[in-house]
């Protein structure tokens, strides 16, 4: 079952745009444009996170932040601050009053993925490292000599997963050639560690191979980072007059 966050944020065009970035992550997205709307959901609701922003009207996040503390029935439930401000003192103010993490303004990418696994996922043996997309495209994939093309299903910044109703055995080496944006590539080597075949349970996974990248060179994992931080988000920033999440490059 999907993790549900409720987002509050006096911002619409924030609420949207975190929010389509969360559902591309795999969350279920509640939205509310302030701290009294929080409160109200709390009633109906048993959110897993609450991503909250500090400076709203009618209720500051502050405020709420201490309501949920202080409240036995909630208070477990993680809170990550957002704000444009950059101060240790608010920071520290935030951490007293028992948020889990503090984020800055513009929100990037990693920081977020990041505050999510530990906050939802530490301690459960589900916490992922790595960012990971789905990834409905095709991708040259060299093999015995022999390149063929595969639709992948999910990429990461560890590996990817290619449908093939025959897939390689466990163990075979291959070269993934992902195309980049700017019409250049990027070739990567990898192992094959898992493979699904036909009879398996094609409803959760389609047939086909899990590849994890092997040996990569820093400049190689800085570029297949900001390959995945383009598709999760890139279309995203482009149509923002105002850059709201922001890619480090």
């Amino acid at each position: 079952m999907r993790k549900k966050i409720l987002i509050a944020d006096d911002s619409q065009t924030f609420l949207m745009y975190i929010g389509i970035l969360l559902k591309r992550m795999g969350f279920t997205v509640i939205p509310a444009e302030n701290g009294l709307e929080v409160l109200k959901l709390l009633k109906l609701i048993e959110p897993d996170l609450i991503l909250l922003d500090i400076r709203m009207p009618t209720l500051d996040g502050l405020a709420v932040l201490r309501h949920i503390k202080e409240d036995k029935e909630i208070q477990n439930i993680p809170v990550v601050m957002v704000s444009g401000d950059l101060s240790t003192e608010m920071m520290e103010k935030c951490k007293s009053f028992g948020c889990a993490e503090y984020l800055t303004k513009p929100i990037k990418i990693d920081k977020l993925h990041d505050a999510l696994q530990e906050c939802l996922f530490s301690g459960t043996g589900k916490k992922r490292k790595y960012l990971r997309v789905p990834f409905n495209a095709k991708v040259a994939i060299i093999y015995d000599e022999k390149q063929i093309n595969l639709y992948a299903e999910s990429l990461s910044e560890r590996g990817i997963y290619l449908r093939k109703k025959d897939p390689f055995p466990v163990g075979s080496t291959v070269e993934i050639v992902l195309p980049l944006k700017d019409g250049k590539s990027i070739k990567l080597q990898g192992t094959v560690i898992y493979i699904k075949g036909l009879l398996g349970d094609i409803l959760k996974v389609s047939p086909g191979m899990a590849i994890e990248f092997k040996e990569l060179a820093d400049r190689e994992a800085e570029i297949l980072k900001k390959y995945i931080e383009d598709i999760m988000a890139g279309d995203i920033i482009e149509s923002q007059e105002d850059t709201i999440i922001k890619i480090d490059t």
